[in-house]
This record gives structure tokens, C-alpha cells and sequence, in this order.
């Protein structure tokens, strides 16, 4: 599927598509995305990255250092609890610091960005790099032109559900409940 096409939210589900092949889905999922329908009982949630679609979210004004960086974003999903979400996002020239309140892992679409955290190391983001920014870091960012980016957001775990969420996985893994990762994911 292109991701030029328009942001539409669509799901195939289980039972609409169990009749139908691989291409077949593709193809009813393409359909749906494009005559722009959600089905009542949708499971998943698909968008298409469309730069048009993004809408004007401002960098505060304090964080801006160098330039007149202009902001866009859209979401393009959230978990069901609120602790994750996915946004497209990019910015024109300029230079700002970006203060971390969720984890965010980007991933980087076009452009290019020069990105330098309180260490002073200086990483290069461009299409196809990914990186991970924790919560609560900062880092400044260089635009010489234009970057964007899709960020997979997580709200950090609160350290008093983190200890217990902890002892339960490894009671879970002692208990041999847990489900095995596949290649290492």
C-alpha cells in the first residue's frame, strides 16, 4: 500500500477476511482505506503516512533557539490503556530543545536532522535511522531544512506499578506462563 494515500482509519477483521488470501486482504483492506471506511467490529487500526494530512502543532516558544521551526503532526494511533501512542510528525529549519516527558523511539522518514544530547554526542538522523529518546532526557535539535519522522510514544511505568510488574513476570517466567519472544522480539 502507498504511503502517499489520504489517512484514513480501516480495519480488516478475523471474520471479513479469513475467506479472502494474502492479496486478497491487501486488497479489501485498500478498498476500505480508500473509500475511507472503519467497519463497526474493527480490531486494527491502519494509516497511511500523507504529509497533507499533518496539522500545525507549535514547538513552545522557549524551546526554540535558532529559526522559526514550524511543527506538524498527526496521530496515528493510541493503545487501548493511553500508555502508547504513534504520531507523524515533522518540522522545517530551524534549531530547538526537545525535553522528553515519554519514552520515544522515531523513526525517520525524510529529511535530515543533526540531534545532540546533554552529553554532547551528536547522532545524524535521516530515512530508515531509528532512535530512542527516554523520558525525562533532553536533546537539541538541528533542522537544516526539513524532517520528518514517525515516533512510537510510551508513557513511562510508574516505579510503583514497575517493581510489582517485575515480580509477576519472573514468577510468570519461573511458572513457565509467560509466552517465548521469536527473534528476540
Amino acid at each position: 500500500m502507498s504511503t502517499q494515500n489520504a489517512l484514513n482509519e480501516t480495519t480488516v477483521t478475523t471474520t471479513e477476511a479469513s475467506d479472502y488470501s494474502n492479496w486478497q486482504k491487501d486488497a479489501l483492506a485498500e478498498t476500505q482505506h480508500q473509500a475511507g471506511q472503519l467497519p463497526v467490529n474493527s480490531l486494527f487500526t491502519l494509516a497511511a503516512l500523507d504529509p497533507a494530512k499533518l496539522k500545525p502543532a507549535p514547538i513552545r516558544p522557549h524551546w526554540i533557539l535558532e529559526g522559526n521551526p514550524e511543527a506538524k503532526c498527526v496521530n496515528l494511533s493510541n493503545g487501548t490503556r493511553g500508555w502508547t501512542s504513534t504520531d507523524h510528525w515533522s518540522c522545517t529549519a530551524g534549531k530547538f530543545r526537545w525535553h522528553y516527558g515519554w519514552d520515544e523511539t522515531v523513526l525517520f522518514v525524510e529529511g535530515a536532522v543533526r540531534i545532540t544530547d546533554d552529553a554532547g554526542t551528536v547522532y545524524e538522523g535521516r530515512p530508515g535511522v531509528s532512535l530512542f529518546f527516554p523520558a525525562g532526557t533532553s536533546a537539541t535539535w538541528e533542522v537544516p531544512n526539513y524532517i520528518r519522522k514517525i515516533a512510537f510514544n510510551q508513557r513511562p511505568v510508574p516505579v510503583y506499578l514497575d517493581f510489582p510488574a517485575r515480580v509477576i513476570r519472573k514468577l510468570q517466567r519461573i511458572a513457565g506462563l509467560e509466552g517465548r519472544r521469536q527473534n528476540g522480539l
